[in-house]
């Protein structure tokens, strides 16, 4: 990932599952984080891209969770264990 893309994955302020803006996540003491890289569907191309994601901590910590409940560091492996494709 480019230095370029991270800062546009924070730039939005909010995490992209939940909505919480960065002033709400403050509030709780908490921050966007970044995960990624994850796969999108470029609509003008047709093709499959990897972009970073910002994604509030508790929802961050969920994404890298298997289907035993277990932390995988890879979001996309863990994603494929709870969704039974592993």
């Amino acid at each position: 990932m480019e230095l370029l893309e991270l800062k546009a994955a924070l730039a939005n302020g909010f995490c992209d599952h939940c909505g919480a803006t960065v002033s709400k996540l403050i509030q709780l003491g908490e921050i966007l984080e970044l995960c990624g890289p994850e796969h999108c569907f470029d609509y003008e191309t047709g093709e499959s891209i990897e972009v970073a994601i910002a994604l509030c901590l508790s929802y961050h910590k969920a994404n890298h969770l298997d289907a035993q409940q277990q932390h995988d560091p890879c979001h996309i492996s863990a994603r494929r264990s709870r969704d039974g494709l592993d």
